[in-house]
């Protein structure tokens, strides 16, 4: 029973205790088609990107945090707020890219994309990795490999996917938002989309054996020997 919860212990350790990664990540827009520009990276704080300035009409407040923040490879775009300020309608692509992973933790990613607040705005989201370290610069289709494609969203919503894959370092992955603005000055959207690591079944395999056995030694009570007299 010990050597068991000392096994996850020592599990739980390992992972907290896993190197960081030189990871990078960066922020690219593409306005009705056309060429992705590059808008943000990572140079003054790694693992962390900020977008935020108002440009064709359209105000941007995005941030993305990943590794070395966070544990390897989880990458969360923490606020992607873009709202229409008196621009044209138009679609929106935003990309986030975190390339320069080193290992994977789990046995693929785990993609959950969230629609908070939209108005006269549709929204989908997609997820990529690649194994040869591609970022979006030549589009996601050049090195990319698709992973999940959310729904379209027209109002809240939260849509999650599992994607089992192996793939060594380094690799990249990278959060795509394709936001079509229809309903001109003040439309919207709010959202967030976080890819994490699909744990190893043997993980979780350990991780339950060990819960159970800390539950059953929890429940355990030392009995105390009565002595009956006649």
């Amino acid at each position: 029973m010990k050597r068991i919860v000392l096994s996850l212990a020592a599990t739980v350790a390992a992972i907290a205790l896993a190197p960081a990664a030189s990871a990078s990540i960066c922020i690219g827009v593409s306005v009705n088609g056309g060429a992705i520009n590059q808008v943000a990276c990572d140079t003054a704080v790694a693992g962390t990107a900020n977008y935020n300035t108002s440009a064709g009409g359209y105000f941007y407040n995005v941030s993305a945090t990943g590794s070395p923040l966070l544990s390897m490879p989880q990458l969360l775009t923490q606020s992607v707020n873009i709202q229409n300020q008196g621009g044209s309608n138009a679609t929106i692509d935003l990309y986030i890219t975190q390339t320069g992973l080193t290992s994977m933790s789990g046995s693929g990613l785990l993609s959950t994309f969230t629609s908070n607040t939209i108005a006269g705005t549709t929204a989908q989201m997609r997820s990529y990795y690649s194994a040869t370290n591609a970022d979006f610069s030549n589009g996601v289709s050049a090195g990319q490999t698709l992973l999940a494609t959310g729904p379209t969203f027209n109002g809240p919503g939260t849509a999650q996917f599992a994607n089992l894959f192996n793939v060594t370092g380094p690799w990249s992955e990278t959060v795509r938002y394709t936001l079509a603005f229809t309903g001109g000055n003040g439309s919207n959207f709010n959202g967030t989309a976080n890819l994490t690591a699909v744990p190893e079944p043997a993980t979780w395999g350990l991780m339950l054996l060990g819960f159970g056995a800390m539950g059953g030694m929890l429940r355990t009570r030392r009995q105390t020997p009565r002595v009956r007299f006649a």
